[in-house]
């Protein structure tokens, strides 16, 4: 199942089943859930990552805003704004 998940790395079904997983071994072994703990501490740690839940809050105000603008939490991967920038112009 592991192999088959990293197949398709970038699917968010893949990764539930992946944390189901990994949810499942945790509740059966207190060994793996202390790992796993440990694993999951050291990764929200890591400098300009996020990970898990969490909230967010995004806020524009105090003026006038001319432009694409991105309110978000996590991005992972590219993010453009030039065909946005030709298509905002007036």
């Amino acid at each position: 199942m592991l192999t088959s998940l990293a197949d398709a790395a970038d699917s968010p079904a893949r990764a539930r089943e992946l944390a189901d997983v990994l949810a499942l071994r945790a509740r059966q072994d207190p060994v793996f859930a202390r790992a796993l703990d440990t694993w999951r501490r050291e990764a929200d740690a890591l400098d300009g990552t996020s990970t898990g839940a969490g909230d967010v809050r995004n806020e524009i105000s105090g003026g006038t805003f001319q432009g694409a603008v991105v309110q978000a939490r996590d991005i992972n991967g590219p993010l453009h704004f030039d065909a946005l920038r030709a298509s905002c112009d007036p």
